[in-house]
């Protein structure tokens, strides 16, 4: 079968631009806020389908829990050796503050070369950009190299937290030799797009091999004998539990001042890093410090980390931030009371091989160990990490290929991604792989996200050209 160039494919690609602006307008007008809009969540998954449908796959939706979010899947068997798998989410952030926006978060507008709605950049246009990227292949070639799955879901925003019915129950349709997991993005220079007969990238490239877990909690204290029923005058203070205080100290037998996390046995689940994942850190040749420093105005990063050290504490490390303190008063002026009540949200981010349930259960034995029984923990939601090996033939094709490609801009592996997602459910069955080079501006879950219009064509191009090395792939 002929294989086409990227600068090849990135000449087919012009002729989808208008197609792809079109399908994003269609997709962007519906809310789809997960839990929020039924209405807007059925229709978007209904036209999703309908979408697939009309570009030749086998698409069904899947039904997850009766107020749940479908999921629609989509298939396009060829015969091929190999599989490709998309992971997409068609679920997007709230559009508030509303009063924010220069123009309707529902409606596409394009605006100094950029398109804005809500769920351009995350993740309606990314599921754009690969629909097109197969369809190029497929016009180009006569037949596609390799068979193609999608799998759109709409709750990623939200915890996924009825994904898992899909997954346990249809397992079979997991199964792929490589997935694009929400997408593999090439952003090029707008003013020089190629320079030198290769694509110029403005910015390094980054490849992310899996996704960090996240148990996010609340803790509570009062609602029961042990605290007042009501606020007290803090008069009272020295007859009279306050809530407040004994949250701080149930806190401060979490974590100390240098970070540890002291939950008994925590360390023990911790699976240390392997010497393939400390070398694509070494590798990087990116100041993250500077960069932090400079984005958040900080003079130093926490206890100093910088280098190889912050890259390992980010991508290879768990951590516990508090996310949220809520007790007693707080407005202007004073009002002297001794809280009833205090509430916590707080995030643990989890590694290899912490799982959501298993530290649910020590931070429970923790608080009960130490004397705080009467602190109530509630796991709200969470993910379990997915890691899919530095060194699998997967990474490794996408790495090689894009040094190649687009040398001598730098082409980073990292081993985990500092955020979170569903990825655990899948990479049993695939290996997962996502990144790209960042876009400025691009306003992700805040208003007036974007996408540079100019980045169309690079994003189908990229994908089909992963297409391509994938069938090949021996």
């Amino acid at each position: 079968m002929v294989k086409l160039s990227f600068l090849d494919l990135l000449d087919h690609a012009a002729q989808y631009e208008a197609r792809a602006v079109e399908l994003i307008r269609e997709l962007v007008g519906f809310p789809t806020v997960a839990f929020r809009e039924p209405e807007a969540i059925v229709g978007c998954a209904q036209i999703l389908r309908e979408i697939l449908q009309a570009y030749g796959y086998d698409a069904e939706i899947y039904p997850t829990a009766p107020n749940g979010s479908p999921v629609v899947y989509g298939e396009k068997d060829v015969g091929a050796p190999k599989t490709l798998m998309f992971y997409r989410h068609y679920d997007v952030q709230p559009e508030d503050p509303l009063d924010l926006w220069d123009s309707p978060p529902w409606e596409l507008t394009e605006r100094g070369g950029r398109l804005y709605a809500r769920g351009t950049a995350d993740n309606k246009g990314q599921f754009v950009f690969a629909l097109l990227a197969i369809q190029l292949l497929e016009d180009q070639l006569g037949e596609l190299p390799v068979n193609v799955k999608f799998v759109c879901e709409g709750e990623e925003e939200a915890g996924s937290k009825n994904l898992p019915r899909f997954t346990n129950a249809h397992s079979n349709l997991l199964e792929a030799d490589g997935c694009s997991w929400e997408g593999i993005g090439m952003y090029l220079d707008e003013d020089e797009p190629i320079v030198g007969g290769k694509p110029n990238l403005p910015t390094p490239f980054y490849i992310y091999c899996g996704l960090k877990g996240i148990a996010y909690f609340e803790l509570t204290a009062g609602g029961s004998p042990r605290y007042p029923n009501r606020d007290v005058h803090s008069g009272q203070a020295a007859a009279v539990p306050n809530a407040a205080w004994r949250m701080v100290w149930a806190l401060n037998t979490l974590k100390d001042c240098k970070e540890n996390i002291l939950l008994e046995g925590f360390d023990e689940l911790v699976r240390p890093p392997i010497q393939e994942d400390i070398d694509s850190l070494k590798a990087i040749d990116v100041d993250l410090a500077e960069i932090y420093k400079s984005d958040y105005k900080l003079d130093e990063l926490l206890l100093g980390r910088e280098g190889l050290d912050l890259y390992v504490e980010l991508a290879l490390k768990p951590s516990l931030s508090i996310c949220g303190f809520t007790s007693g008063y707080s407005g202007p002026g004073t009002k002297t009371i001794a809280p009833a009540r205090a509430k916590i949200k707080m995030d643990f981010r989890l590694v290899p091989d912490l799982t959501m349930d298993r530290v649910d259960e020590l931070l429970r034995e923790h608080l009960i160990k130490h004397g705080f029984d009467d602190i109530g923990a509630t796991l709200i939601s969470g993910y379990d990490p997915a890691k899919t090996p530095v060194s699998h033939p997967f990474i490794t094709m996408v790495r090689d290929a894009t040094r190649d490609l687009v040398a001598p801009t730098p082409v980073n592996v990292i081993p985990m991604a500092f955020g979170s997602g569903p990825a655990y459910l899948f990479s049993p069955h695939t290996p997962i792989c996502y990144g790209g080079n960042p876009v400025e501006g691009i306003n992700g879950h805040a208003p007036n996200e974007n996408i540079p219009k100019s980045v169309i064509k690079s994003n189908i191009a990229f994908n089909a050209y992963i297409a391509q090395l994938l069938a090949e792939q021996r």
